[in-house]
C-alpha cells in the first residue's frame, strides 16, 4: 500500500463504521425500496471536514472522492457507485453516490429475518 492511499483507507473505514450509528448527524442516508444506505460525496467531504483537523474545502472534496473510491473498491463489488446529477444555487452538479442495496449480504451481518428467536438445544439423554 502506498503512502498516498493510507489516509482514503483510514477515512474509508471511519466512514464505514458511521454507517451503523444512528446519531444525530449521519453521513450514510437509508432509504426504502432498493437501497438500504447510500453515501454522497457532498455529505462525506462535510464529515471530513469536521473530523480531520486543518483541511481545507478543496481538499477535503478530493479526500472524498479518494474514500469513495476506498470503500468502493474495499467493499468487493457489494457496493454501488453511481453519478447523480443535483441542482443547487441555481447550477446543476454531478455527483457521486455510493449505494447500498437492500439485497446485499455484508460478511459478519447478521440478517433478522433468517435468524430464529428460538434457541436450540441438543437433546439431553436420560438415565
Amino acid at each position: 500500500m502506498s503512502v498516498t492511499n493510507r489516509k482514503p483507507d483510514e477515512l474509508a473505514s471511519k466512514a464505514w463504521r458511521e454507517r451503523d450509528d444512528a446519531g444525530r448527524y449521519s453521513i450514510w442516508s437509508t432509504d426504502s425500496g432498493e437501497i438500504r444506505a447510500y453515501l454522497d460525496a457532498s455529505e462525506l467531504a462535510k464529515w471530513i471536514r469536521l473530523k480531520e483537523c486543518g483541511v481545507s474545502k478543496k481538499y477535503s472534496q478530493e479526500l472524498a472522492r479518494r474514500t469513495i473510491d476506498a470503500i468502493h473498491e474495499l467493499s468487493n463489488g457489494r457496493l454501488g457507485k453511481i453519478k447523480r446529477q443535483r441542482s443547487k444555487d441555481g447550477l446543476i452538479y454531478q455527483e457521486t453516490r455510493l449505494v447500498l442495496k437492500a439485497d446485499v449480504k455484508l460478511p459478519g451481518e447478521v440478517n433478522s429475518k433468517t435468524t430464529d428467536d428460538t434457541p436450540s438445544t441438543d437433546g439431553v439423554a436420560g438415565e
